[in-house]
């Protein structure tokens, strides 16, 4: 329990006076004081000759001043420790005005309490996809396979609009590739999540919060692109908004036609044979997405919204794996094959959201709720030739079916209560349901007829109940905000496969999270606001269907994936102290203590290689991320920094003994040079030193991006000209050498690519409302 005293001896007494250019007192006008965070309405009053404001001590606000016949003013006040009055001069508005727009530089990352806002416009206008948008964010790693890194080996969870996206890594990295960049408005990423959010995020949180209306009347855009790499990307859509009255809608939709390869060689020697492998894969895909909805103000307190969002994917996969088997003893051939497989199917996608809020107060209390509906269906059809050359056997084809489908219904409920003594009380409730059902059926042909292949069939259904309620208190005591939770996640997950082989699990746990974070001013240096952040934060990675059923499943002839049904949660314990310059992050150091650790691990049989999952023991992982940069706002601004990953293993690798220690790098930068009003040029890039993914570590690799934007016809019109991976340098090598498994490789993809976007703004001015007189709002403070 927490206590305070909390006189006016912590605030100072703020005085706004308005004049004009002719140093005449303005009587009449609206001052509003704003919070600086997040631009909540503070106070409100009416300027006579001048207004009085009881302000916090040593912080930072925005003051909007409004008068009939004058220019809206924004600025910031940054209090002290004594009273002060501040000066306003406003300048006469045209008389023929029909719409203001309020200009502003945006920064392109900023941090708000514990998230991180980037603002996703700028790396938009060169991607052609989601997860390209989120792979030139700076300081984000994300993966050949599409898993996103922050600042731990484990995964980010992916959310879009607030809601996590239930889906596998390689669901999750079609369906980003499938969303156009231009829906994308900006990411939240929470690299230590508050105890408001799933436990399930020990990796940090990627939230994707999509385009929607705009209370500006009529306006949207128009955009396409074609982009040029081995294989051709072409996209195609369009948004729109508007507003009248109480109602706000939006539509938007794209289409995009792209195809790209993903190449994989490896080399795994035996005790006494090499087996050399070389595949590649064609991906071409036709994908239609839509999203909508509305928003309604029922009252001047609540508000009713509704966004569905619909993409269909035509996935198409070519593949061509040959694999040469050789003599460890005397460099022979005694081994070749070639397997061609053909995939065909589409991919559909729903998502639902109904959500309403309810404003308390003036000063952010506020109840919202959430019903959201997903549907996941993933219908793929194949056909397979397995050609043996050495020793030469009778090619067997086959043929086979993939259904899997996902439902997922999650309810949320979120108080936020702002009391007269300056604490915010958070609390809230959420349950979320998922069903997975899963189809495999495959048959072979040879010369003694068809039949059915049981390395391949099977079926099985997955449920995973988790119910979760918390708790957190937040009160700032002159320059130190504090702000403890604790949040109760009840886990009921159930597995039951039918074919070919009956097998069952069940896992029911409760786990308690607590959560502290620590905020204080840290004084100034070179003009900017220092802050520090303190956090701790408990979490869980909860095994999936597919590493928890310990039936084989058939990838080649010479690898199955099997999973461990005793498998245990793992737990993360993290620790970070970070500081930021006027809300810009620069500094962070942090440690993961992760227990019961689990990942992949290889274990060769023979010929044959079984990929399965363990708990391997525990890693303290050590990450540091320095950032530095100069602020938009002139001609020319940039973002640069470095991570370092600091990784330490200590448990059982195949039933042996393992450590494993390795610190990897991660470079990051954007600079953006704007010549002319109208001419915007911007170079971002990463690279990636000593990288290690489950043991497996990389060669140097990253890539470098470079793009122009130049508006045209009164800034109506785009034309953005990039080159992404313009050295060809995200490709990599690879080689892991850990008990009973070693290999080495390469992999690379179609990543170098030239393209051209056009964009076309459009906008009708909304409707004016004439009234007779004015409304004055109630003052407060």
């Amino acid at each position: 329990m927490m206590f305070s005293f909390y006189t006016n001896a912590q605030k100072v007494k703020v005085g706004i006076v308005l004049r004009n250019t002719n140093n005449e007192l303005i009587q009449n006008a609206t001052a509003q004081i704003l919070s600086s965070k997040d631009s909540a309405i503070l106070f409100v009053k009416t300027l006579k000759n001048n207004a009085n404001f009881l302000l916090e001590k040593n912080s930072l606000y925005i003051a909007r001043i409004t008068a009939i016949g004058y220019n809206i003013i924004y600025q910031r006040i940054e209090t002290g420790n004594s009273d002060t009055v501040v000066n306003f001069v406003s300048t006469v508005a045209p008389k023929n005005l029909d719409i203001v727009t309020v200009t502003s530089s945006k920064p392109l990352i900023k941090q708000e309490d514990d998230k991180t806002i980037v603002d996703a416009e700028v790396l938009a206008n060169s991607s052609t996809n989601g997860l390209e948008v989120i792979e030139k964010t700076p300081g984000v790693i994300v993966d050949q396979d599409g898993n996103v890194y922050l600042n731990s080996a484990t995964p980010a969870s992916i959310y879009i609009n607030g809601r996590e996206m239930k889906l596998g890594a390689a669901d999750i990295a079609s369906l980003l590739r499938s969303l156009p960049a231009t829906s994308i408005t900006k990411l939240e990423i929470l690299r230590n999540p508050s105890a408001k959010y799933d436990a399930a995020s020990s990796g940090g949180i990627v939230n994707i919060v999509l385009k929607k209306g705009v209370k500006l009347g009529t306006n949207g855009s128009i955009d396409a692109s074609y982009f040029q790499g081995v294989y051709a990307t072409e996209t195609f859509g369009f948004n729109i908004n508007k507003s009248e009255n109480k109602l706000n809608t939006y539509l938007s939709y794209n289409f995009s036609n792209r195809t790209n390869f993903q190449y994989l060689g490896s080399e795994r020697p035996t005790d006494r044979i090499i087996f050399k492998q070389s595949s590649l894969t064609k991906l071409p895909a036709v994908t239609n997405y839509a999203g909508g909805g509305f928003d309604y103000q029922i009252s001047q307190k609540w508000n009713i919204a509704y966004d569905a969002r619909f993409t269909a994917n035509n996935n198409r996969s070519n593949v061509n794996n040959d694999i040469d088997i050789f003599s460890v003893f005397n460099g022979a051939r005694i081994g070749q094959n070639t397997t061609l497989v053909s995939n065909t199917g589409p991919t559909f996608f729903l998502g639902n959201t109904v959500s309403t809020k309810f404003k308390i107060d003036s000063v952010g209390s506020e109840w919202t709720n959430s019903l959201d509906y997903s549907y996941y269906k993933n219908d793929n059809n194949q056909l397979y030739d397995n050609i043996t050359i050495i020793p030469r056997k009778n090619t067997l084809f086959g043929d086979g079916s993939i259904l899997n489908k996902k439902n997922i219904v999650a309810f949320k409920s979120d108080l936020v209560l702002k009391t007269k003594n300056k604490y915010t009380i958070e609390t809230g409730t959420k349950l979320n349901i998922s069903a997975s059902n899963n189809r495999a059926a495959f048959y072979a042909d040879s010369s003694t007829g068809r039949y059915l292949n049981t390395y391949q069939t099977n079926t099985f259904k997955y449920k995973e109940n988790i119910a979760s309620i918390y708790l957190q208190v937040a009160k700032t005591f002159g320059k130190l905000t504090i702000k403890p939770g604790l949040r109760i996640e009840y886990t009921d997950i159930k597995g039951n496969q039918i074919v070919p082989t009956a097998t069952a699990f069940a896992i029911n746990r409760t786990d308690l999270f607590p959560y502290i974070y620590l905020r204080s001013g840290m004084g100034k240096a070179f003009g900017f606001k220092l802050t520090g952040n303190l956090i701790f934060r408990r979490s869980i990675t909860r095994p999936f269907y597919e590493a928890l059923n310990p039936f084989p499943k058939f990838v080649d002839q010479y690898t199955f994936d099997i999973g461990n049904p005793s498998l245990r949660p793992q737990i993360t314990n993290n620790y970070e102290f970070n500081m930021t310059a006027d809300e810009f992050p620069i500094f962070s150091v942090g440690l993961n203590d992760i227990q019961d650790i689990f990942t992949t691990l290889t274990n060769a049989r023979g010929d044959t290689l079984f990929r399965t999952w363990d708990n391997l023991g525990k890693n303290k992982e050590v990450y540091m991320r320095l950032v530095a940069g100069i602020p938009p706002g002139k001609k020319y601004f940039f973002y640069a920094g470095t991570q370092m990953n600091m990784i330490n293993y200590d448990g059982v690798y195949n039933g042996e003994q393992f450590k494993y220690k390795r610190a990897s790098w991660n470079v990051f930068m954007f600079h953006n040079y704007k010549p002319t009003p109208t001419l915007n040029l911007s170079l971002n890039g990463w690279m990636r030193l000593n990288g290690v993914f489950n043991f497996f570590e990389t060669s140097t690799f990253g890539t470098l991006n470079i793009s122009a934007n130049k508006s045209i016809l009164k800034k109506k019109v785009n034309i953005i000209l990039s080159v992404n991976d313009l050295l060809y340098t995200n490709k990599l090598d690879f080689e892991v050498d850990v008990p009973k498994f070693v290999a080495n490789g390469n992999q690379y993809g179609d990543t170098r690519r030239v393209g051209i976007a056009l964009k076309y703004n459009f906008g009708l001015k909304p409707k004016v409302e004439r009234k007779q007189g004015f409304d004055i709002p109630q003052e407060t403070n």
